[in-house]
């Protein structure tokens, strides 16, 4: 009994310790990386010590597929004080937020909601920080956690991801009949990340972003739903993004709305990151309205919401891993970002704050179902990131093992 109460007391006290790590996540511009020896990183004669270091998702070990998922289910479970959610429903409240933002400062006040995460400039630095935090919040829990990526052109990944013991299978329950194709399969996810062990979505974060209605508790998958069924990603169509020398260009062809092919000829569509989005979640078409509508049917092909499939940060690592590729290939600083201005949307140019990191001054646009800023955490009004503070990724503590053959960890 003594043995078990003191189980139990080290349980507790740990996850206190997690609530109030996770916090400084959220409160402050970034970990203090002089005060834990763990995120610190020393700029040697312009080398990069000390780094944590992303790894292909398929060349984890089991016990670092174990040890990210508890740790994604360890801030599923808690509740920093005076919070009414727990630290990775803070998370997606964030991104959420992001997609319906309103200024409320001199200049940029007209009362539009502007999506600030994706279809402009900041989409890639945006996400950077946003995961990074995200990763040190998973760092609070097990120091030896980092982000894996998730590399679209890998034809094993799928087998490793969805799987039984890292982050679950496909949806089932569901039966979609698509006509001249067949019967497919989706629903809501068993396993691990099931309603039923615990990973409830809160309803008023799980929301239709068209007509604001709840979609729900459960983490529901369409995996590989026509038209969103071809996988892997041809190399050829990453190569050819890396090769554009305009960000103008590389971004919003590896965020998915254009294709540009070998003659420089653009068409827009759904491709690349939006691709994968709809490769996981699953998407409807309707070819009958003009402009073609899409409805998504599983999370994460819910861009406001798709945070709450824990393959979100697999996918986002490796968007972010092809930005830092492109950058290291002669793109670096910022001259390959667009000038600080009014050529972007507040928010999108070169020396804007991004929110939630801009002391105050955007607000995001309460949801349809409640007051979406009493759920968001709290942010200091000295927590100020724009996306020139992010574009070299070693300067945030961390690296990629696509061209680090000796992690430095």
């Amino acid at each position: 009994m003594k043995l078990l109460l003191k189980s139990f007391k080290i349980l507790i006290y740990s996850l206190l310790i997690v609530s109030t790590c996770a916090i400084t996540v959220f409160a402050h511009d970034r970990i203090d990386y002089g005060q834990d020896k763990h995120y610190r990183y020393e700029n040697l004669l312009g080398q990069y010590a000390q780094l944590a270091v992303r790894k292909n998702v398929t060349d984890l070990t089991q016990r670092e597929k174990t040890a990210f998922v508890k740790a994604i289910k360890t801030l599923k479970t808690v509740i920093p004080a005076g919070s009414k959610l727990s630290i990775y429903d803070q998370f997606v409240a964030i991104h959420l937020g992001a997609t319906r933002l309103i200024h409320n400062h001199k200049g940029h006040s007209d009362g539009s909601v502007q999506e600030l995460a994706h279809e402009n400039a900041a989409f890639f630095p945006w996400h950077r920080e946003y995961i990074r935090r995200f990763e040190q919040a998973l760092q609070a829990v097990d120091r030896t956690v980092t982000l894996p990526y998730w590399d679209w052109t890998d034809a094993k990944a799928l087998d490793v991801i969805f799987n039984d013991d890292f982050l679950g299978s496909n949806g089932q329950g569901v039966t979609i009949k698509i006509p001249n194709q067949g019967n497919f399969t989706g629903g809501a996810v068993p396993g691990a990340f099931s309603a039923a062990n615990g990973w409830v979505m809160n309803p008023a974060l799980n929301i239709d972003p068209d007509t604001g209605i709840s979609l729900g508790t459960s983490l529901v998958r369409f995996l590989r739903l026509p038209p969103a069924s071809n996988y892997p990603v041809p190399k050829k169509d990453i190569e050819r993004v890396l090769a554009l020398n305009d960000y103008s260009l590389f971004r919003p062809a590896l965020e998915g709305f254009i294709s540009v092919d070998e003659q420089g000829k653009v068409t827009p569509g759904g491709f690349i990151h939006n691709y994968i989005h709809g490769l996981v979640g699953g998407v409807q078409i309707d070819a009958s309205t003009t402009p073609i509508t899409f409805k998504s049917l599983g999370t994460m092909s819910n861009i406001p919401s798709s945070p709450y499939d824990p393959v979100f940060w697999l996918h986002h690592a490796n968007a972010d891993r092809l930005w830092a590729e492109w950058q290291d290939n002669g793109h670096k600083g910022s001259d390959f970002y667009p000038p600080d201005g009014h050529s972007q949307p507040y928010g999108h140019n070169l020396k804007d704050l991004m929110w939630p990191w801009d002391g105050g001054m955007s607000n995001p646009k309460a949801t349809a179902l409640g007051d979406l800023l009493s759920l968001l955490p709290k942010f200091n009004s000295d927590d100020l990131v724009r996306p020139l503070d992010v574009l070299n990724h070693r300067k945030l503590g961390y690296t990629y093992q696509t061209w680090e053959n000796q992690p430095r960890r």
